[in-house]
């Protein structure tokens, strides 16, 4: 019987020398047979590498706007009356008033009503004044209304702004002061000396160096390092409205060229050359800046049916010079029938019609076919304008479509 266990060493194969019962020889190792590998002690278990925390986005910047007064003692004795009853009323805020270069070196009042926001941003909103505010004096019996206005039309302004301000903090208001008589270099003859005509026109320094561009960087300055604003948190563009004669300044900005300004306010300010003029410097820019005209019916500023309907009469004295032509021929000093003009300034007015043509027509409709104006009927008393219309404040909303300006509009 053979023996189980050394059959078991042989394997399958019953080999001669298996069943003879001698010993199984090793196995020969030949170039096939795998080489035996030394042990290698094990490696210890890599330590788990930690997860990289997860990204914390960075809080927005705030700003750290500081409410209190800073008043240049040598700005004119009524700006110190009106910032100390600002104080009395607890409605400072953030104040600073103080002469600008880009003013021309003139005063320039600069408010952040109280309760700002230090995570919002600030709107910035340019009011130019009209005619006699240059001059800061309270109201009191027996003053004529020419050295009070200023002060009254400061107070207006000011409340208007603190009403937006409480809508959609913050709005800050920028109230420069204009020279208040001051005529286009080298004009001669009749002007109306209340007017500033060459506010914000950088045309001839050193009398004539007004610069908005110039203001805007001053005034950021004052609302950075003073007032505590962020510099994140100052707007890109601008809202700039004029009152009354307040309007050439808004012309002048647009005239000289600016991107600063998203839109040109002009409160009972569209008088001859003033809203047509800045809308034409606007278009021959392609600037998308809007035109607003508030316009009191029947009123001052009332190109139409006003006390001085400048449209109507230049169509009128168009219409009627080819029929007065002959009876003002050789004498240009005399009085042209039907009209509280001379044959020479009838004549003159009715070559200027065709350039003024469009705005005019556009005017009778109130612009409602003129793409980037629009035009604001109100009873709304002249005077009155700044308290409910300053920054805006009480206007119709309009939509965007019929405010913004053709690609390629025809030139007005």
């Amino acid at each position: 019987m053979l023996d189980l266990c050394r059959l078991a060493a042989c394997g399958s194969a019953l080999s001669l020398a298996c069943v003879a019962g001698e010993p199984v020889p090793a196995p020969r190792a030949d170039a096939s047979s795998p080489t035996p590998v030394a042990e290698r002690p094990e490696s210890p278990p890599a330590e788990p590498v930690a997860a990289p925390p997860p990204l914390v986005p960075e809080p927005p910047p705030r700003s750290a706007i500081r409410p209190g007064i800073q008043v240049d003692p040598a700005v004119q004795p009524g700006l110190l009356q009106f910032a100390d009853a600002l104080t009395e009323q607890g409605s400072a805020g953030s104040l600073w008033i103080g002469p600008l270069e880009g003013n021309g070196g003139r005063d320039v009042l600069i408010h952040l009503p109280p309760g700002a926001d230090d995570a919002a941003d600030v709107e910035l909103v340019y009011h130019f004044h009209g005619t006699y505010s240059e001059h800061i004096e309270p109201q009191r019996e027996g003053l004529e209304k020419r050295k009070w206005v200023g002060w009254n039309r400061l107070e207006q302004t000011l409340a208007a702004i603190a009403d937006l301000h409480k809508q959609r903090p913050n709005v800050a208001l920028i109230y420069p002061f204009s020279a208040g008589k001051r005529n286009a270099p080298g004009a001669r003859g009749w002007w109306n000396k209340a007017y500033d005509l060459m506010w914000m026109a950088p045309v001839a320094p050193p009398d004539y160096r007004d610069d908005f561009s110039q203001l805007h960087r001053e005034v950021s300055a004052v609302l950075v390092d003073d007032f505590g604003v962020h510099p994140s948190k100052l707007p890109q563009r601008v809202l700039a409205e004029g009152h009354s004669a307040g309007g050439v300044a808004l012309y002048n900005i647009a005239a000289h060229g600016s991107e600063l300004v998203d839109e040109y306010l002009f409160l009972d300010a569209g008088f001859q050359d003033w809203a047509d003029g800045c809308y034409a410097a606007l278009r021959e820019r392609q600037s998308s800046a809007l035109v607003t005209l508030v316009i009191t019916e029947g009123g001052i500023a009332d190109p139409i049916q006003g006390r001085d309907p400048w449209c109507t009469e230049l169509e009128r004295a168009h219409t009627s010079w080819p029929e007065l032509r002959e009876r003002c021929e050789g004498a240009p000093q005399r009085r042209a029938t039907g009209f509280d003009l001379s044959c020479a300034e009838l004549h003159e007015q009715a070559e200027a019609w065709p350039d003024y043509r469009d705005w005019c027509e556009g005017m009778k409709s109130d612009m409602q076919h003129v793409p980037g104006v629009r035009v604001v009927r109100t009873r709304v008393y002249h005077g009155d304008q700044p308290r409910q219309f300053s920054g805006g404040l009480g206007l119709p909303e309009e939509t965007a479509a019929r405010l913004q300006p053709d690609p390629q509009p025809d030139p007005l």
